[in-house]
This record gives structure tokens, sequence and C-alpha cells, in this order.
């Protein structure tokens, strides 16, 4: 007799459940994947213990008979797709067939189901092993209770982390779903407490104030592109708002939420220099594309996808990104809190002034002191401009010079509050953005060195030298071999500091060497951002009035005048209202 035997089919579906069902959120994410694919437009979700105890999804949707409650619990059984034809045209969330009975391998499983509100049917497994089935009332829709999730791999139950963990990943998906969803009601019950609920108004800012809180929801930007094959949708948190990970951007395609690297990376490129390092956006994606130049059938979880033209659409999304943050002020409010000590109400008994009164006061006061000041500013805008009007397009708005302080940071006016600019980050920003420029000319500018620099290498370093002279050729630098191990530098980019040459180029040697190639936006990046702080206004350094007005000139041409290089902010605002409220002058 072989060694070789068939598998029982519950030896075959508890294999199976241990790549489909890992733990509670697993199960609620295939649950709610059925109901949408049922055309549900409310689906509430109950939980006790994180999960592990009880998982309930009761959705409106299009229900099941008694022949489909039954079938459903079978492997492979499914109705989205019928033939190979359809695997590579997938329209649904669904399309294996396995959730079902993988859950219903471990755990125990109650589905009930009715097709017209009056006669429901319901069927009951245990640990894959059919209990009962029978008729039983139920609304029009689906009710799928899952009790004692892994009671019977005991194994896997000793890995599931606390109650709270595992209700935190549960969470996470179901915010995901609701973005990919947006015209979907969602409600979740933990323990009896309703914890989560969105309105399914399909208003991207109502859907970002529900999950992300109402300061989000006044800071959205939306962005709508179209391409040969694909229609994409951003709806970007500007970067005042950011996380310290990349898991608040989320991709949704064809409404489906998935995972992509590589357009995860290409947002973060786009967001570049408006956030602080190791700091991600809050982005929500929209794709909808041909769904034959997806690929989703490539893990169990069908969130991990390929994409036909994928490095095309990359590089598309991370100009779009820019585009779309380039019409946006992101000059941040700070606000300020009183602690728990702090008065709430006013000491004085007069009325608050009011913002006309408030604006005719800074108006009249303050103009009489500074007039002089501000005609030397305006006079300075005037010599750059080459005429008499001082307008400026405004990206940033008209502020009034009050003075400095710490010699670092500039003090502003206006009618909306009292603003601070950071010197050396304006100036940071402006020489940022004009090196980048210099370094993105595809005809690098360079000049020959009268006495070669020599620069001895190991024998990688000079294998990858004499691979890529050619790439080195295009960012300006002529090497020529002495010997075995040693080069003579003949050529650099003007860009480059023949003091600081030896670095630059083992910079670029450890990018082919890591990268195979070295990635040329990233270059020039880095390169500008190292160029640009060397050569801005330092801290603790006095500036003139024309050196203020060139500044601030020159800060509202960029592209992006509100953070440095770095993504710190180069202005923020404190408003009148708060102020006021340090100075107890208004309630808070």
């Amino acid at each position: 007799m072989g060694n070789i035997m068939k598998m029982s089919p519950k030896l075959a579906n508890m294999i199976a459940a241990g790549e489909v069902v890992e733990r509670p959120s697993s199960v609620v994410k295939e649950l709610v994947e059925n109901a949408i694919d049922a055309g549900s437009k409310e689906i509430k979700i109950y939980l006790e213990n994180g999960g592990l105890d009880l998982i309930k999804v009761v959705d409106d949707g299009s229900g099941m008979d008694s022949e489909d409650v039954q079938m459903a619990f079978l492997p492979h059984a499914t109705s989205k797709i019928k033939t190979e034809y359809d695997l590579f045209r997938i329209h649904t969330l669904g399309f294996r067939g396995e959730a079902i009975a993988s859950i219903a391998a471990v755990s125990s499983m109650q589905i009930i189901s009715s097709l017209n509100g009056q006669n429901g049917y319901q069927c009951t497994y245990k640990a894959g092993v059919k209990q009962k089935e029978g008729i039983s009332p139920s609304n029009k829709g689906t009710t799928v209770i899952v009790e004692q999730l892994f009671f019977n791999t005991p194994a896997r139950l000793k890995y599931m982390k606390s109650a709270k963990s595992e209700l935190a990943s549960v969470l996470f998906f179901i915010n995901r779903i609701a973005l990919a969803q947006p015209e979907l009601r969602f409600t979740v019950y933990a323990d009896n407490k309703n914890i989560f609920h969105t309105t399914g108004s399909g208003n991207e800012a109502t859907l970002i104030g529900e999950i992300y809180g109402i300061e989000a929801a006044k800071n959205i930007l939306i962005h709508t592109y179209t391409l040969d094959g694909y229609q994409m949708k951003l709806v970007l948190v500007k970067p005042s708002i950011y996380r310290s990970n990349k898991l608040e951007i989320t991709m949704v395609c064809n409404g489906r939420y998935v995972k992509n690297y590589a357009i995860t990376n290409a947002v973060i490129d786009g967001f570049q220099t408006y956030l602080p390092i190791n700091k991600y956006p809050i982005a929500v994606l929209y794709m909808d594309m041909d769904p034959t130049l997806i690929d989703v059938n490539v893990h169990p979880s069908k969130t991990e996808i390929k994409i036909a033209g994928e490095e095309e659409i990359c590089q598309r999304l991370t100009l779009e990104v820019r585009k779309c943050l380039e019409g946006g002020n992101h000059i941040p409010t700070r606000e300020i809190s009183k602690n728990e000590g702090y008065q709430q109400k006013t000491i004085f008994e007069s009325e608050p002034i009011c913002m006309e009164e408030r604006k005719n006061f800074y108006n009249e006061s303050y103009h009489s002191n500074t007039q002089t000041l501000d005609k030397q500013i305006n006079e300075t805008f005037d010599r750059f401009e080459g005429e008499t009007d001082t307008t400026i397009p405004m990206k940033l708005p008209y502020m009034e010079y009050v003075g400095s302080v710490f010699g670092t940071y500039l003090i502003f006016q206006n009618t909306e509050g009292m603003y601070l600019l950071d010197q050396h980050a304006a100036a940071e920003r402006i020489n940022y953005e004009k090196y980048y420029k210099l370094l993105s000319n595809p005809v690098q500018p360079t000049t020959d060195l009268l006495i070669p620099v020599l620069l001895s290498f190991t024998k990688e370093e000079a294998i990858y030298i004499e691979q890529n002279k050619e790439e080195f050729e295009k960012i300006g630098f002529l090497l020529e071999p002495m010997g075995v191990l040693d080069y003579a530098v003949r050529r650099i980019p003007l860009w480059a500091k023949i003091d600081d040459l030896d670095g630059i180029l083992y910079d670029i040697l450890s990018l082919f060497i890591s990268n195979k190639k070295v990635d040329i936006m990233q270059f020039r990046d880095s390169i500008a951002k190292q160029i640009s702080c060397k050569a801005s206004i330092k801290a603790n350094h006095y500036i003139n009035s024309l050196e203020i007005g060139s500044l601030l000139k020159q800060l509202n041409e960029c592209e992006n005048p509100y953070t440095c290089p770095h993504g710190r902010p180069t202005l923020i605002r404190l408003s009148i209202k708060d102020i006021e409220k340090m100075f107890e002058r208004i309630q808070s």
C-alpha cells in the first residue's frame, strides 16, 4: 500500500482556514465583503471579546434561499465566478468560495437568510460538521454568527493578541472598507457599545470626518485625472495633519481595498518636502480600471494586487499628488489650548471686542506705527518687480511686518491674526527649489578641473564605476581610470563642491551598489537639500528690510512656500481668537 492518501474534507478545510482566517479581522473581512456583494445598503457588525467569542454580521442585502444557505458551507461553492473567463474579469469582492467553509472549520457558525423578509432559513456548523438546519424567522438579508473562533485549534488561539488589539485590527479593516464603499452605512458594536458609525452619505469630507475627525475633514483636497485604461480620484488630507506610519495611505481599486507597495511610495514621493521627516500623509486613492489589467488572485486575503503598467501609473501619480498639493493653502494654524487649571471665563466684565472692531483697531493703531517699515518693504517689492504695483500673486496672505524675535523668526500680522516666519526654513525652501530645478536639467552644466582629483576605491566599487561610467557622465562627472583601483575626476557639475567631492561620489556609488542604478529624482532631491541647507540664512542672524522683501517675494513664488525641504513649516499662524483667549478677553 502506498504512503500517499487523500485528505479528509475536514482536515483540508482546517488547513485552508490557516490561510484565509488568520484572526477575527479576517473573518469580519470575508463576511462584510459577502454582504457588499449581496447589494447591502447597511451592514452592522457585533463583536464580543475582540471577536474571539462572537462575530455577528447583519446585512440588508438580497438574501439567500434554503438551497443557497446549505451550499454556502461547501468548499469552493460560489455565485461569483463560473468559468476561467470570469476569473480574469472579477467585479465582486469575493470569488474563491472558500471563506465560509474555512471559517466553519474553526468555529461554531450559523447563517440565517431570507429573500423576502418572511420565509427565512438557517444552517449551523461546528468544526466543519453540520449541526442543524431548518426554517427560521429572518428579515430580508443575511445574518452570520461566528462563535468560539479557533476553539478547536488551540495553537492558533494561543497566538491571538489581546481583545483590544484584535478589536483595533477589526476597526482598521472596517475603516478601509468604509472608505472603499462611501455610500454604505456601517455600524460596529463592541461588547454592546456602539463604537463606530458611518452615515453612507457618499460625501468624501463627511466620511473623512467620521474616520479621522473634524479637523481632517476641514483640510481635504480632491483631485481627479484620467489616463488610458484608468481613472484616479485623490482625496488627500493637507500635510498639516499627518501620521507616524504609512498605514493611512489607502488604495481602493474598483471598489476593493487593496495594497500596493509601489503606489504607496508614489504617494509618499508626491508629499515629499511637505511633511516632516519620518511622517506620512492621510490619503485615499480611488482607482477605476479595466479588470483585465488587474490580478487580484495573488494572495488568499485578496488585498494584494498586480497592476499592468505599474511603473507608469506610479510616475504619473506622484506628479498628480504634487499638483493637488500645490493648489492648496498649507499654513498651519496653531491653536492655544488651556490646561485644566486655566480659568474658562473672562476675568474682565467688559464685552469681547467684535471682529469688525478688532479689524479697525489693528488697521488704525498698527498702521501709524509701522508705515515707515512697511513702505521700505513695499519699495523692495517694487525694486524686484520693476513696477509700482506691489501686489504679488498670492500663495501667501498679505501680511504687515512687525519685527523679529531671537534673530530667527519674523513677525507679521493681518486681520486674521499673527504670523511667525522661520527665516532659515523659508530661505531653505527657496534655495531647494532653485537647486532642484538646476539638477533637473537633462544637460548638466559642468566645469573641467584644471587639476584632476584622484580618488581610490575598493575592487567592488571600481567594478561599479566601470559599469556605470555613462550614468556618471549624465549626472556631470567624468572619471578616467588611473590604474586598477584609482580614478581621476576630470569634470564635475557646477553644483558639486571640490572639498566634498569624495563624499558625493561615494554616496552615488552606494546607490549603484544597493539599487543597481541611481534613482535620479531621489538623488536630485538629496543633493538639493544638502546644498540649500548650507546656503540659507542661519538662525540668530539679523536681516534688513531689503532682505525681508526679497525673502517674501521669492517664497511666494515657490511651488510650495509652506514647508522647508524637510517638511517643517516655514510659516505658522496664531489666530486673533486664540490670542484673545490667552489674555482672557473672550470665553473659551
